[in-house]
């Protein structure tokens, strides 16, 4: 395991935003006496004008939020840096000066570079070549919707795996998509909070009020509610059981007038992270109904490792990722299956099932993760 060191995290996600991969690594490796500056993603001038809540944003500002681990909000850049590597390398130079001066002010001098963004290859003369680099590579970013050219994100991206020190991936997708940029890289799913997720399985906690009186059973779902999510098989689920509750945990960013269209789908936003094992109590049967495209193929999703440490029973459409978890995941292939079997999955649960559940998410810990890359970075790193 990485101790010692002084890690700073170029992130994909804000810190206080749905947690997944760069949240929970960086939280483990502070518990093992690393010193932590996770960077939120930059936002751009046009930034606020999309989302006025990010307004809140526009200051720089660093952030203690737990033992050895410090969060920094960078100062707003310049629209278009996926899209044109000039104004890439101009937005990296003001983030780079920008950085100097916070890690002098806390009297750190990096160790190490951990960074999920191509397009941060254009940071690393900030580290003056004397940093490891880890480039964690979690997803396809050629294939998110936005301001992106294709062609300059994948350059950056080729370029950041040639530098890196060490190169890792999330799902088998991506390691065929990625192998050749990267000879040594190495497939490291994602995983899961063991602990905190088995909450869930206690009598003593408490269930979520807001899902507490709702008729059952209860489908739920956490993760954005995205345009990838498949709401015309949530759609037919509701459908076909009026008297169920499908409850759909997560910030909305997309089209839902169709959801919106069944009395029996509720949506009630993003929840506190701590939060989620009441929420997840309530729920019968999880499920992960992604329409499967370029961006899906390539996820592995941290809400599967999840739901199994709580011991709930799971359905998913045919993710890559998750195929490799059935029979204990029911997979479906299209929308009249899915609604087939999260029907059997509430019929069929038992305490047997989610021990097994369990077991298979304590295989899957996020501890593991963390030991996992840090044997891999150990044996990548070069002499300095």
């Amino acid at each position: 395991m990485l101790t010692g060191e002084t890690i700073v995290c170029a992130a994909a996600a804000d810190w206080h935003g749905m947690w997944a991969r760069a949240q929970q690594l960086m939280t483990v490796y502070a518990r093992h006496n690393n010193r932590v500056l996770y960077i939120d993603p930059p936002i751009t001038l046009l930034s606020p004008i999309k989302n006025p809540e990010l307004r809140r944003r526009l200051s720089a500002r660093v952030d203690q939020v737990g033992e050895n681990i410090f969060v920094y909000r960078p100062p707003v850049m310049l629209p278009f840096g996926n899209m044109r590597r000039w104004v890439n390398r101009l937005n990296q130079q003001r983030l780079g000066r920008a950085l100097i001066k916070e890690l002098r002010k806390l009297g750190w001098s990096p160790t190490l570079f951990w960074t999920y963004l191509p397009n941060s290859v254009d940071l690393l003369p900030v580290f003056g070549g004397d940093v490891p680099v880890c480039y964690d590579c979690a997803d396809e970013h050629t294939a998110f919707p936005g301001l992106i050219d294709v062609k300059t994100v994948s350059t950056m991206e080729r370029e950041l795996f040639s530098r890196a020190d060490a190169s890792l991936v999330t799902a088998r997708e991506l390691w065929e998509r990625k192998k050749a940029c990267a000879p040594g890289l190495t497939l490291i799913p994602n995983g899961a909070e063991v602990k905190h997720f088995g909450q869930a399985m206690e009598e003593t906690l408490p269930v979520a009020r807001e899902v507490a009186e709702l008729p059952g059973p209860v489908v739920g779902y956490v993760g954005a509610v995205s345009s990838w999510l498949d709401q015309e098989s949530l759609a037919a689920l509701a459908g076909a059981h009026p008297d169920w509750s499908i409850v759909l945990i997560g910030p909305v960013d997309t089209d839902v007038s169709l959801l919106r269209g069944y009395k029996n789908i509720y949506l009630p936003g993003k929840k506190d992270y701590r939060e989620l094992p009441r929420y997840l109590k309530a729920f019968n049967v999880c499920v992960i109904p992604f329409k499967l495209n370029e961006l899906t193929v390539n996820v592995n999703p941290v809400k599967l490792y999840e739901y199994l440490a709580a011991g709930k029973p799971v359905v998913s459409t045919a993710l890559p990722e998750v195929r490799e978890f059935a029979p204990l995941v029911g997979i479906a292939e299209n929308t009249a299956q899915f609604v087939e079997l999260v029907t059997e999955a509430v019929k069929n649960d038992s305490k047997a099932e989610a021990a097994r559940r369990v077991q298979v998410a304590r295989e899957n810990s996020w501890e593991a993760r963390a030991e996992a890359a840090a044997r891999k970075l150990a044996a990548c790193r070069k002499p300095r």
